[in-house]
């Protein structure tokens, strides 16, 4: 999507209401610009752009210290990224730890409540998201955009009465709040596993606290085979639908198809849903792929279980050898992973009769995370089909009674 600069800035509704400069519908409040000598090995995280795009990881900073309240976050703030990368950075979230402290590049935004709904605003920032990209990609500059509080305020939106805000609210927030939910079943049904996992292979818990005599040391093919992506031509991809989708290590957070490619690689291969996918580049997270089937890209991978029953073992056995790579790896830029790396990983493989206990624990659970990830999908592509059109007023929604 394209605007012409005289819709860029002046966003077009049907709606009746009241035009306002984006800006003065919220108070905008820029994170901290932290240095290392606040950070500590445990305290509060720091929420730069990669813990809303991420989550916590082995990356996320902490600190003791304590700011002024205005970039102290508590669960359900709204944070604007407004720095990064147009396609996957720019964007709103509804921040979800109980607490953290901000970091520069993203906004506290805290609605003017007299003027506009506060879940309102979150579906208008969301609506907003096509022409917050445009605005940073035209000031992109290796790589990074930016949506600064000059375009803020120059953005000009309509808002409606306060109970047309809540009608149109009421049919998109069941939507949402379900795939909150859902996240919210998926990353309690990881944690789970993942405690198990520790318990079981790392303190011997269920073992009497020692590691059974017949464990074995092994290397990472005793349990996987890993599958690369193909060097697809750059120059064949479209962001238009034709083809079939490609996974681009950015697409791996969101699981989400961007880019589309009309090329048969004769090395291709179609990831499916439930496999574990690695990034190589960047950042060495594993993910559960939860979406339909798509093509692999190169600098991406998928560890493929010899056994279905052991993929909860594989991933959280793969996990922290990946983490230490990403830790001790020293690089100016971007730092990579690669075949090497996988050959010299070395694990303690468990017994037939213990790896099998496991897997019928575990197997159910890795079910449920990617049927809730596809019905996510679906609830996602429902909300964003209906969030243009009843922002712009297309869908009428006045004569649904609260």
């Amino acid at each position: 999507m394209r605007f012409e600069e005289s819709t860029l800035y002046n966003i077009y509704s049907k709606l009746n209401g009241k035009r306002y400069p984006l800006y003065d519908l919220a108070l905008w409040k820029n994170g901290l610009a932290f240095k290392k000598i606040h950070f500590s090995d445990t305290g509060v995280p720091v929420i730069k752009i990669a813990e809303l795009n991420n989550g916590i990881s082995g990356n996320t900073s902490y600190t003791k210290q304590i700011f002024s309240d205005d970039v102290h976050l508590k669960k359900e703030d709204l944070l604007f990224s407004w720095s990064g990368n147009p396609q996957t950075s720019i964007d709103i979230f509804k921040f979800q730890l109980q607490e953290g402290w901000l970091n520069q590049h993203i906004f506290k935004v805290t609605p003017n409540e007299e003027i506009v709904d506060r879940d309102y605003f979150y579906f208008l920032m969301k609506y907003l998201k096509p022409w917050f990209t445009q605005i940073a990609s035209n000031k992109q500059t290796t790589g990074l955009g930016h949506v600064t509080i000059a375009d803020i305020k120059r953005m000009s939106v309509l808002v409606p009465s306060l109970t047309m805000q809540k009608k149109i609210v009421d049919v998109l927030k069941p939507i949402d709040d379900k795939i909150q939910i859902n996240t919210s079943i998926n990353n309690n049904l990881q944690e789970q596993m993942e405690a198990l996992h520790r318990s079981w292979f790392i303190d011997y818990a269920p073992f009497g606290d020692a590691k059974p005599s017949n464990w074995i040391k092994a290397d990472i093919y005793s349990i996987a085979n890993i599958i690369y992506g193909a060097p697809f031509a750059s120059k064949l991809f479209n962001t238009e639908g034709l083809g079939n989708p490609i996974i681009r290590i950015r697409d791996l957070k969101e699981q989400t198809f961007v880019t589309y490619t009309t090329e048969i690689h004769p090395k291709g291969h179609l990831i499916q849903p439930g496999d574990i996918v690695v990034g190589m580049d960047g950042e060495f997270r594993p993910y559960i792929w939860g979406n339909s089937e798509a093509w692999l890209n190169q600098r991406v991978c998928i560890f493929e279980s010899k056994l279905p029953s052991d993929k909860a073992f594989m991933l959280y056995t793969i996990k922290p050898l990946l983490n230490v790579i990403e830790q001790t790896q020293v690089a100016t830029t971007v730092i990579h992973i690669g075949k090497k790396d996988y050959d010299a990983f070395e694990i303690v493989l468990p017994d037939r009769k213990t790896l099998d206990q496991f897997g019928e624990i575990t197997t159910p659970m890795l079910e449920r995370i990617v049927n809730n990830s596809i019905e996510n999908k679906k609830l996602v592509q429902l909300r964003d089909a209906l969030l243009p059109q009843l922002m712009s007023g297309e869908l009428d929604v006045s004569k649904i009674k609260n």
